[in-house]
C-alpha cells in the first residue's frame, strides 16, 4: 500500500488499482561522435527526476467528492512517498498532478496521479555522534550529508581525503551538502556562515569513508542520508 508522509492512504478510503511499480531514475547521458574514433564518447551526467504515475480508487458509503477533497488536499501538501512493501525506504516529491477524477456511480472514483519524485530512493536514516575518528560505510549511492560541528574557534573535518577547515566559529555551525549551506540555528533563527567555511561540501561515496576532526571541534552530529538509485 502507499503512505503519504508515513500516512497510509487508506485512512483517506483510498486503494491503489495496481500493485506499484518500482522506480528508478534516468541518467543524463551525452554520446558524442567524433570522427576517426571507434565508437562515441560518452559523459555521464547527473539523475533526472522520476516521474511516477498511480492510480486510485475509493469505495465508500459516503459520497465520492467530499472524500476527494479531502484527499487532494493530503496528497497537494505530502513532502514523502513511501511503500509498505519497503519499510525505511522513501521517495521525495517535488510536486504533482491529479487528473479529473471518473466518477460515473455517486459512492465510487477513480482518478491518476502523476508524482515528480527526486530521483533517489532514501534510507531513513538518525544522527550519529561522533567524537573520535571513525568510518562510515555507505551502502548505496553517493549521498549528500548533514554534519553539525561544535567547535570552539577554529579546527578542521576530514572526510575520506577532502579537508573542511571552520573558522572562527563559538558554538556551532551545521553543514548541508544537499542545500550547499552552512548555517546555524537557534532560537528559530537562521545565521548563515558560509563564510566561515573553507573547502567543498562533502560526499560520502558508496563504500567506507573515515571521518574525523581536529583543532578546537569537540564533536561532530552526522546525519549520513543513505540514498539508492
Amino acid at each position: 500500500m502507499v503512505n503519504l508522509d508515513g500516512v497510509n492512504v487508506s485512512k483517506y478510503k483510498l486503494s491503489v488499482t495496481d500493485r506499484p511499480p518500482v522506480p528508478t531514475p534516468e541518467q543524463d547521458v551525452e554520446h558524442k561522435e567524433i570522427r576517426g574514433r571507434h565508437g562515441s564518447l560518452t559523459k555521464k551526467y547527473a539523475f533526472k527526476d522520476i516521474e511516477y504515475k498511480l492510480t486510485f480508487n475509493f469505495l465508500e458509503d459516503s459520497a465520492f467528492k467530499q472524500a476527494f477533497r479531502v484527499a487532494k488536499l493530503a496528497f497537494f501538501n505530502a513532502k514523502k512517498l513511501s511503500f509498505d512493501d519497503d519499510p525505511g525506504i522513501y521517495y521525495k516529491i517535488k510536486s504533482l498532478v491529479i487528473d479529473d477524477a471518473d466518477n460515473d456511480v455517486e459512492e465510487y472514483g477513480q482518478f491518476e496521479v502523476t508524482f515528480t519524485l527526486d530521483p533517489f530512493a532514501y534510507q531513513e536514516t538518525s544522527t550519529q555522534t561522533i567524537t573520535a575518528a571513525t568510518t562510515l560505510n555507505n551502502p548505496g549511492y553517493e549521498s549528500e550529508p548533514y554534519i553539525k560541528a561544535y567547535v570552539a574557534g577554529n579546527g578542521n573535518i576530514y572526510v575520506g581525503g577532502h579537508k573542511i577547515a571552520i573558522t572562527n566559529i563559538n558554538g556551532t555551525i551545521e553543514i548541508d551538502t544537499a542545500l550547499m549551506n552552512a548555517y546555524r540555528v537557534e532560537n528559530g533563527l537562521i545565521t548563515n556562515l558560509n563564510s566561515h567555511m573553507v573547502g567543498n561540501f562533502p560526499v560520502l561515496p558508496h563504500g567506507q569513508t573515515k571521518i574525523s576532526f581536529d583543532g578546537a571541534i569537540s564533536k561532530l552530529e552526522i546525519d549520513p542520508r543513505w540514498r539508492w538509485i
